[in-house]
């Protein structure tokens, strides 16, 4: 994965890099460690008015504090975005920006479609999958296990 700075490019391009993940080119997502009191700043792409980050470890200034666990949505623009390790304790986390997706987004409890139909179908197949896996009782859990599940 190229280095940018302190930042390691995941997917996407920036900054002259170009991650060997191949994905749509309309997102970026980066994996960013900040030693304590650094700053870095990310400038989106042009288009990439979304921006999230998500802190893994540590504590970042990110117009507001963050901690370990949280998620931060940016307002949409396509403002450079400053970061900055919390003295003491600095940070590691995934940024990512987007291009805004063209088609209006249908959120369900368990996925995301380009239209209600499409929502609809999607949950219900996923409730039939669970009840066939309840039938046959195919599905391990306990003391700390993966659920395993056999088509």
């Amino acid at each position: 994965m190229p280095s940018i700075g302190p930042a390691r490019l995941i997917v996407g391009a920036y900054a002259g890099a170009t991650s060997p993940v191949r994905a749509p080119a309309v997102m970026n997502y980066l994996l960013v460690t900040l030693k304590s009191a650094e700053r870095w700043t990310y400038e989106p792409p042009s288009g990439h008015v979304i921006a999230w980050v998500a802190l893994a470890n540590g504590a970042l200034t990110a117009r507001e504090r963050l901690s370990t666990g949280e998620l931060a949505i940016f307002e949409k623009s396509e403002t450079p975005i400053t970061l900055e390790g919390v003295a003491g304790i600095g940070a590691t986390f995934v940024l990512g920006s987007a291009v805004p997706h063209p088609h209006p987004l249908h959120l369900g409890s368990y996925s995301v479609h380009t239209s209600a139909e499409a929502l609809a179908a999607g949950e219900r197949y996923i409730r039939e999958l669970k009840q066939r896996l309840d039938v046959i009782g195919d599905r391990r859990t306990g003391s700390g296990s993966t659920p395993v599940f056999r088509g």
